[in-house]
This record gives structure tokens, C-alpha cells and sequence, in this order.
């Protein structure tokens, strides 16, 4: 009688962790915020521009429960009175489940979760000074996010990108030499679970 219990319990453990290896890998982010530069602001060093124009979207997929890539798409437009710059950066980010090795997603229940991430992307920025302005970038930055239902989730994302070749002040002024310039955003939106699933890679701690 004990091992036909030990066997149904054996049994019973095992198809729930192969129920929660299906699981969705695939998610859609999209936010709106504000980003600041940090260097490079205008030639006098003052009036910094800010970025309340500010968007950016993409698709990450997770290898499995911690390891995973993001690819976005950012826009930035830097206003200082009737001057500005824009700022448009296409980027790939190794990104890793921070919440899971800390057990912030089990301690919560899967309720609150965060993520790191960092890479380079490419980009361009303008303003009426040189409309074409091609520039490197390095990023790295944290999204903690909560669970509103099992697909969906509220993001806050603090991201520091350093801007390579970079030969427009935020300001739309020109530099005049290629120079690193410096920028942090602050992104506020939502994450998408895509799958038929009932689990997904944030919450399959």
C-alpha cells in the first residue's frame, strides 16, 4: 500500500514539472518615459535638455527561465526651447532573471519579478545642425516588473546607454569631433507573455 502511494506521488510530481517546462519563452515590451543626458548636453555645459519624448519597443526571447536576448527599438527626443535632437537606436541585450536567484518571483509567488540586461546597438541622431549623425552605443540597465494576470505584466525600466561617435550636442548644436556622449532613460510599460501556455519564462521559477 506505501509504495502504491509513493508511486502515485512519484507520478504525480513529475507530470506537474513536465506541465511546467511548457512554458511561454517569447514576450512583446512596449513603454513611454522621459531620458536625461548625462554628458555632451550643449557647448556651454548648461540648459540640459530632456527627453519627454521618449518610446521604445521590441521582443525578447528567453532560453529558459534566467538566460535570454532582447531586441529593441528606442526613440529619444532631446528639447531645450527651440532647440532639440532625436535619437533613434536599434539594439540586441543579453538579458538574465535576476528575481529568480535572489527568489524574489518564489518568494512572491511569481507576483513580482526582475530582469538585467546590457549590450550595443547602433543608431542615428539628428537635428537641424546634421540630419544624419551615425553613432554606436553600449547599454546596461534593470526592469523590475509585477504580474497584473498570468500574460501580463507592468514594467519600470532604468536603462544607462553610452552613445559612441557621437558629433551632435543634445542640444541639436554640433560637436565637431566624434565624442562619447551619455544619456539615462526611464521607461514605464508593459510585457507581453506570447504562447498559449499557462506559465511563462518570468514566472517559471
Amino acid at each position: 500500500m506505501k509504495k502504491m502511494f509513493f508511486a502515485l506521488l512519484l507520478i504525480t510530481a513529475v507530470s506537474q514539472a513536465q506541465y511546467r517546462i511548457r512554458y511561454d519563452k517569447l514576450f512583446m515590451e512596449a513603454g513611454i518615459g522621459m531620458a536625461i543626458p548625462l554628458s555632451l548636453v550643449s557647448p556651454s555645459g548648461e540648459n540640459r535638455p530632456i527627453a519627454l519624448v521618449h518610446g521604445q519597443g521590441g521582443l525578447r526571447y528567453m532560453f529558459d527561465e534566467n538566460v535570454g536576448v532582447l531586441g529593441s527599438l528606442s526613440y529619444d527626443q532631446f528639447n531645450k526651447g527651440n532647440q532639440k535632437s532625436d535619437q533613434m537606436i536599434a539594439s540586441l541585450e543579453l538579458c538574465y532573471n535576476l528575481g529568480n536567484l535572489i527568489e524574489l518571483s518564489r518568494n512572491s509567488g511569481g507576483q513580482f519579478g526582475l530582469l538585467v540586461h546590457g549590450g550595443a546597438g547602433v543608431g542615428v541622431m539628428s537635428s537641424k545642425f546634421f540630419n544624419r549623425d551615425k553613432i554606436g552605443a553600449l547599454m546596461i540597465g534593470a526592469k523590475p516588473f509585477v504580474a497584473i494576470n498570468e500574460k501580463v505584466s507592468f514594467y519600470a525600466d532604468l536603462t544607462y546607454k553610452s552613445t559612441l561617435s557621437q558629433k551632435i550636442y543634445y542640444n541639436g548644436n554640433l560637436v565637431g569631433k566624434d565624442i562619447t556622449g551619455s544619456n539615462l532613460g526611464l521607461t514605464f510599460g508593459f510585457i507581453v507573455a506570447l504562447g498559449q501556455n499557462r506559465f511563462h519564462a518570468d514566472s517559471a521559477y
